[in-house]
């Protein structure tokens, strides 16, 4: 049994080391590389050990399933790792789990995320916990996972969602009030599972295992109706909890200022997370440290949203992702197809901004060196009506303010 002694490094130790390119804003590392400190074993006789810059688990003949969990327990995160594993094992990764009175002989219970090559990679199913938790009609086979290779997986927990994707590609948006109830939070379990008689030994491997604390945002967005903006467009609270801008007939183009949607808080360094899908050559823009609301474009800044889904050779910034009014693009088209849902997140501190589109660094830039210079430290947050035909829509639109 393996017991820490010491925790993983806070949130105010990533952002304190925000000014070098390296460090991802608000992501602490779950695995020191060097040894288990920070996890404990939970149920099994399966074995778990350190091995260059991954944790190895391996199966124990005759062993239940067994689970190398965190001492720390997390609600609403952002997980990503990487994970290689042999074909013939089924594993997986626990996320808000727990024991009967903490107890790590206890049984192991809660959500956890499928790893496997049978095509349910990614799905979430309830260990201890009443089976699948995706529905068998929403469990749809695929082969994201790939065999002897390494995985990526990113898995977002916030209130009663769970979302997964495997190698950039999205395998589950799960909503689950039942089991949020019952596990709101918990630890995080590497699984290895119990293996028949006379098998084995196989191995599962995971490295750069990394979280970031999404319990210290709130959601600006409440689902139901525009308290805490304001605007004069149509946008429109949707049964889903997402938000749709419609512009009403005749209203087209962008310089209808009053018709975005606006905060009615001023934000200084902060982190902006939140998804939004569009149509087919959909534009839109998300504002930041906006001085004037009826003057955003020589007062504020603008990250473009734009369908650039279609888009070969070089990107500018007037393409998804770009800083607009600068030579900042980004580094890389992200776009999601029409009508599929993109995520992204800018953490801005000081002068120094970032911006990830779909799980990709995208921009990392000093605001201080571009045409961006002379722009408030501190303003409004907002999104923009383009006018017709630009109907989209948001959803999980969350800040965390940094003092």
């Amino acid at each position: 049994m393996y017991r820490v002694t010491t925790t993983a490094l806070s949130l105010v130790v990533a952002f304190a080391s925000f000014g070098h390119a390296q460090v991802d804003p608000g992501f602490v590392d779950l695995f020191n590389g060097k040894n288990l400190d920070g996890w404990t074993q939970r149920n099994g006789t399966a074995t778990y050990r350190v091995d260059g810059d991954s944790i190895v688990g391996t199966t124990s003949e005759g062993s239940p399933n067994s689970f190398l969990c965190t001492d720390k327990v997390y609600g609403d995160f952002e997980l990503t790792f990487e994970v290689k594993v042999d074909a013939a094992l089924n594993s997986g990764v626990q996320i808000r789990s727990q024991t009967k009175d903490d107890k790590p002989e206890e049984r192991v219970n809660g959500p956890q995320v499928e790893i496997s090559l049978d095509g349910m990679a990614g799905y979430v199913y309830g260990e201890a916990a009443g089976g699948w938790m995706t529905p068998d009609e929403d469990r749809k086979s695929h082969q994201l996972f790939k065999d002897g290779e390494w995985n990526s997986y990113r898995i977002v927990a916030y209130g009663n969602r769970i979302e997964t994707w495997i190698n950039g590609q999205q395998v589950s948006d799960l909503v689950h009030e039942e089991r949020y109830v019952s596990h709101p939070q918990g630890f995080i379990g590497l699984q290895v599972h119990g293996i028949a008689a006379g098998a084995g030994p196989y191995e599962v491997r995971w490295r750069n295992l990394k979280l970031r604390d999404l319990s210290k945002f709130k959601s600006l967005y409440n689902g139901k109706d525009l308290s805490g903006w304001k605007t004069t467009g149509n946008w429109i609270p949707q049964k889903d909890g997402s938000l749709l801008i419609q512009p009403r007939e005749g209203e087209q183009g962008w310089e209808r200022y009053d018709a975005y949607l606006w905060s009615e808080k001023q934000y200084k360094d902060f982190v902006l997370d939140f998804e939004y899908a569009y149509p087919e050559g959909g534009n839109s823009g998300a504002y930041f440290r906006v001085a004037d609301r009826k003057d955003p474009v020589t007062r504020g800044i603008e990250i473009q949203i734009l369908d650039s889904s279609k888009k070969d050779g070089a990107l500018t910034s007037h393409d998804h992702g770009g800083l607009i009014g600068t030579d900042v693009p980004a580094s890389k088209n992200m776009s999601r197809p029409p009508g599929e849902w993109n995520r992204m997140v800018l953490t801005c501190i000081g002068s120094h901004l970032q911006v990830e589109l779909n799980g990709e660094k995208v921009i990392d830039t000093q605001l201080d060196m571009t045409a961006m210079k002379d722009r408030a430290l501190q303003g409004y947050i907002g999104f923009q009506d383009h006018g017709q035909p630009n109907d989209i829509k948001f959803r999980n639109i969350r800040v965390r303010e940094l003092k």
